[in-house]
């Protein structure tokens, strides 16, 4: 069972203040779509992909915080 999420970093800059940011992009394909799948056939709160993810991404890093403030 492949267990790996494709995610890719590029850099944005803001026309108007000239910022430069990272923008993220997790490609949804293989076992994740998969488990992306199950989640919103059994969570009718879960719309799309883009839900869950905000959530998990969310729930994760209340967890990392946590971890570091140890």
């Amino acid at each position: 069972m492949n267990k790996k999420i494709t995610i890719m970093s590029e850099e944005f800059e803001n026309e108007q203040t000239g910022e430069r940011v990272e923008g993220i992009t997790i490609v949804v394909d293989g076992m994740l779509k998969q488990f992306l799948e199950v989640i919103k056939a059994k969570e009718s709160k879960y719309e799309n992909n883009l839900g869950i993810i905000q959530d998990a991404l969310m729930k994760g890093l209340e967890i990392v915080k946590m971890e570091v403030d140890k």
